[in-house]
């Protein structure tokens, strides 16, 4: 049975800031499955392998258990907030060799 932080979690991937990859734009209408914990951003399974190939830990919406700690930093980071601060300079996915 879920408990109170992995049902938050959950709903926090479907906000719509979060249902958009940070890294290469991708769009899921019900959020993606995967949490780069360096960042704090929901990712797609592709930049999930990237991160993982450059040891990034990340974690499972579905299959690894969750604090109400790392809920809190998914709400005060995020997607959006990676956009913002460590994108914020990078070139627009698909542009200038930025993969989309």
């Amino acid at each position: 049975m879920p408990t109170s932080a992995e049902t938050a979690i959950k709903n926090l991937s479907r906000l719509g800031g979060n249902t958009t990859c940070p890294n290469c734009g991708t769009h899921s209408k019900y959020g993606f499955s995967t949490i780069c914990i360096k960042y704090y951003t929901f990712v797609c399974n592709n930049c999930k392998s990237s991160h993982q190939a450059i040891s990034h830990r990340c974690k499972s919406v579905t299959m690894s258990s969750w604090e109400m700690g790392e809920v809190l930093k998914l709400k005060r980071y995020g997607n959006d907030y990676a956009r913002r601060v460590w994108l914020g300079g990078a070139r627009e996915v698909g542009v200038g060799g930025r993969p989309r």
